[in-house]
């Protein structure tokens, strides 16, 4: 991945205790969700974020049945996306009437920073998965709470996906794969049978794992590699087939 390929999906900054008294739930099945219902048939829902992962995030929340009410962003994302407001925490009134959030930070240890702010554990009642109505999931995969798998995205059979990992356009994960929390898909990104990601990991645009293999914790996989071994935890490998680039750090950037 290259400096291009970045955006500016830094974290927002929540109120803590927003949600105190939640529970987290660790994975749900998609029975649950509903697909191509009409506007706000599922309720209403606030996306916790406004960069371009947000604008992902909405669309497929809106296609999936959601009201959006708001954008919770900084002073730069300007005053509202697609005429909906931005504002600068979760609205009190809107989780006091039952509403939904979707955390929508791009970056995989940001999104993990933004639920961690709360400062509570949290439940799929207030963290759904989404699934866009182009999306193929199978009913016997599952998704973990904030998970959400985007345009033509695609979970195969026995797939597992923890809390709030990120499923990209035209992604696939193939039949017994498994994704940490807080692990994403690139657009484009294939995994064969079997794969394990590790959590925070990233798998980059177009990248392609190998059936059977793993990759490990906090780890990055170029856009457009071949991982033919597994990678270990905190590393970054790129190519075809891919190599060993460099460690990571906490808190290096994914997409650079």
């Amino acid at each position: 991945m290259t400096a291009s390929e970045a955006v500016d999906d830094r974290p927002t900054l929540l109120q803590p205790g927003a949600l105190r008294g939640a529970r987290l739930l660790g994975r749900v099945g998609l029975g649950r969700y509903a697909r191509c219902m009409s506007a706000g048939a599922l309720g209403r829902i606030v996306i916790v974020g406004a960069g371009g992962h947000a604008t992902s995030v909405a669309e497929t929340a809106a296609a999936a049945g959601y009201e959006i009410v708001a954008f919770v962003g900084r002073p730069d994302h300007g005053a509202t996306r697609f005429g909906v407001p931005i504002v600068t925490e979760v609205p009190a009134e809107h989780m006091a009437r039952g509403g939904v959030l979707a955390v929508a930070e791009g970056d995989n240890a940001a999104r993990e920073a933004v639920v961690s702010q709360l400062g509570v554990e949290v439940t799929a009642d207030v963290f759904p998965a989404l699934v866009h109505p182009s999306a193929s999931v199978s009913r016997f995969a599952s998704l973990g709470a904030g998970t959400v798998v985007l345009q033509a995205g695609v979970v195969g059979a026995g797939a597992e996906a923890g809390a709030f990992c990120i499923v990209n356009t035209g992604a696939s994960v193939d039949h017994d794969g498994t994704l940490g929390d807080y692990s994403s898909l690139g657009p484009g990104a294939t995994l064969g049978g079997t794969v394990h990601i590790g959590r925070r990991s990233a798998i980059g645009i177009g990248a392609v794992v190998k059936h059977g293999l793993s990759v490990g914790a906090d780890a990055v996989l170029g856009a457009g590699s071949y991982a033919h071994t597994d990678v270990p935890s905190n590393f970054v490998a790129y190519g075809s087939p891919a190599a060993f680039v460099r460690h990571r750090n906490p808190g290096d950037p994914y997409l650079r």
